[in-house]
């Protein structure tokens, strides 16, 4: 009895540490959603997912450097910082995600709708903060802004329809019916459009959509667009339109129709006017997000955020080419002017 006893205690004594050299292994080799550790004392990895290289990308990007930076963190010593940009290549983005988890990452931050949703799919042990999106809730991310996947957290950048279509209004009452390319296959953009079927039906504007699959088709569809009888474009944002955005400028310009948008990338490229999400300062929103994360709280416990801030761009090269004056009172509103004032009374 005693002897079977002994063999009994002996067995268990073994599964025990068996089961703890296990546990021990898959730890070493596990990246737990909040470390726990202090900033001070652990250098974060943090690697900076994009899918294409936008200036307001560079600005959103530029932004998550300055939050670290105003959350006490600093370079070199808190954390370390490495890129990784697919350049448009959508095939490329699960690969970079791959990457980053096999690099030992010790957290995500992502760069516009695919990015996160490569990131959803494939770094689900790995702390996300992500920016440049739309809507989070939408790419996958969870139900609402408080009950999210427990590794992810970030901010929303739903484009400024109503602040958009309220200067037309304003401004220019004689446009009612705009436009605008979008591509179907984009979260985001499918997002945007709903968003802006309601606030055109509220302000009273009919908008005319002409879809476009990949970057060879944006000359064909913007020109269609054009023939639309359309009074502007009203472009939403978009991962495909901002890389062929020259394409839509120039059916415009040739169209003599003027573009209404919300990217800055598109007021350096021509739009007339730009109603744009300030970038930077919700790259400084998801930085101070990541610095929570990084000093120990869950991305579960912290909420995704709704971004309102907008930066107001006009382009007086743009009005000069389409030969109109953009009212005085437009342009002093305006957080950034583009071009010089000849010619705009």
């Amino acid at each position: 009895m005693l002897i079977a006893l002994r063999r009994i205690v002996l067995g268990l004594a073994v599964v025990i540490a068996a089961s703890a050299i296990l546990l021990l292994s898959d730890l070493q080799h596990r990246h737990p959603v909040a470390r726990g550790a202090n900033a001070a004392n652990h250098r974060w990895k943090l690697y900076f997912i994009q899918l294409n290289d936008v200036v307001d990308v560079e600005d959103a990007a530029a932004g998550v450097m300055e939050g670290l930076r105003e959350s006490g963190l600093k370079n070199g010593r808190d954390f370390e910082v490495r890129t990784l940009n697919a350049h448009g290549d959508m095939a490329t983005v699960s690969a970079l995600i791959d990457a980053a988890v096999t690099g030992g990452a010790d957290m995500l931050i992502t760069f516009s709708t695919p990015t996160l949703q490569a990131a959803l799919r494939r770094a689900q042990n790995v702390p996300v903060v992500y920016n440049y999106v739309s809507s989070g809730l939408k790419a996958g991310a969870g139900k609402s802004n408080v009950d999210h996947a427990p590794n992810v957290t970030g901010v929303n950048l739903l484009p400024a329809n109503e602040e958009a279509l309220t200067i037309l209004k304003t401004y220019f009452p004689a446009i009612h019916r705009v436009g605008t390319l979008y591509c179907p296959a984009e979260t985001n953009m499918v997002v945007s459009k709903e968003a802006l079927d309601k606030d055109a039906k509220k302000l009273g504007y009919e908008v005319v959509y002409v879809a476009a699959d990949t970057a060879t088709d944006v000359p064909n569809a913007a020109a269609a667009l054009m023939g639309r009888d359309i009074d502007a474009v009203l472009q939403l944002p978009g991962n495909l339109t901002a890389s062929a955005f020259g394409s839509i400028s120039d059916a415009g310009r040739q169209a003599h129709i003027p573009i209404v948008a919300f990217q800055k990338s598109q007021a350096i490229g021509g739009a007339l006017i730009v109603v744009a999400r300030d970038y930077r300062d919700s790259g400084r929103h998801a930085a101070h997000m990541a610095a929570r994360i990084m000093r120990g709280e869950s991305p579960a416990r912290i909420p995704l955020e709704d971004f309102g801030k907008t930066r107001l761009i006009v382009n007086l090269d743009a009005a000069r080419a389409l030969n109109i004056t953009l009212p005085p009172a437009l342009v002093r509103s305006a957080k950034e002017v583009i071009g010089a004032p000849v010619g705009n009374r």
